[in-house]
């Protein structure tokens, strides 16, 4: 998990680490198998970047790229259905070869734009693969100094957390936190463009 190995220095606790530790058993208070005084903190990972002005200027991008995809989708299919009719047309006036030669090269240019366009699409998971990656490498020392800020010492994933109270996430926090630190994170190293 990102953000587990992202504070690794600070002390970490996974649901399966705590459940190998020392006398840790289900029901048991986190404090007596971990040690008095110890206080754990959770963040959702998912809500961390998707609330953030980093994780929304992304999606932004991906939303205006998608939509740019899409009109140039409609375009390609106008022009191709205006081209197969065209064929359509002249199916009766050229020799079988010749319309046989048009016909291949039309199905060649259909191919290529659908290859094209899945390549495009392929681009945007990668574009936000790139930029969580991103954003979880330059979080690590923001949220090391939110947990200080908390009072507690180990931070762990939401998803890691059986039973919880309300206080243990600090996920609104580190939010705030990331926001001031990183805005919207600025432009990325590799911008994602439909050409």
């Amino acid at each position: 998990m990102m953000i587990l190995s992202a504070v690794a220095g600070f002390g970490l606790a996974t649901a399966s680490m705590a459940q190998q530790g020392p006398g840790f058993s289900l029901g048991e208070t986190v404090g007596a198998a971990l040690g008095d005084g110890l206080v754990l903190r959770s963040v959702d990972e998912e809500r961390l970047f998707r609330d953030s002005r980093f994780g929304q200027r992304v999606q932004a991008e991906i939303d205006a790229a998608s939509r740019a995809l899409e009109d140039e989708n409609a375009a390609l299919l106008a022009e191709l259905t205006a081209r197969e009719e065209e064929l359509t047309g002249l199916r009766e006036t050229l020799s079988p070869e010749e319309f046989r030669a048009q016909a291949e090269a039309f199905d060649q240019r259909a191919d290529t734009i659908r290859q094209d366009q899945a390549q495009k699409l392929a681009r945007f998971s990668q574009f936000e693969e790139s930029e969580r990656r991103r954003f979880f490498a330059r979080t690590g020392a923001i949220l090391q100094q939110v947990l200080q800020e908390e009072g507690a010492q180990i931070l762990i994933a939401a998803r890691a957390v059986i039973i919880g109270i309300p206080e243990m996430d600090m996920t609104g926090a580190a939010i705030e936190a990331i926001d001031d630190a990183l805005g919207d994170g600025g432009a990325p190293p590799f911008p994602l463009t439909v050409p």
